[in-house]
């Protein structure tokens, strides 16, 4: 990058080609479709650092959720049915 910069300072050739290729490379990333998923991604990855950053400074926020098992003797088994027909 640095080697194209001087060479744009100091060849006029190699400067018009420079601000020509930033030309088309802009003309192409601005166009409806790159920019419209550009920013949706710049967008995506922006909530993506914010909500790491909220879950570092926060923690998880998983419980551990404490299951009774009711008492094994109280359930009496289950009667079986008739059928019907």
């Amino acid at each position: 990058m640095l080697a194209i910069t001087v060479a744009a300072c100091v060849n006029d050739t190699a400067r018009e080609i420079t601000l020509q290729g930033a030309a088309y490379l802009f003309a192409f990333v601005t166009t409806p479709f790159l920019l419209e998923a550009s920013a949706a991604f710049i967008g995506i990855c922006v909530v993506f650092a914010i909500n790491g950053r909220r879950i570092a400074k926060e923690g998880d926020g998983w419980v551990v959720m404490e299951v009774k098992k009711p008492d094994e003797a109280k359930h009496e088994p289950a009667e079986p049915q008739e059928k019907a027909g």
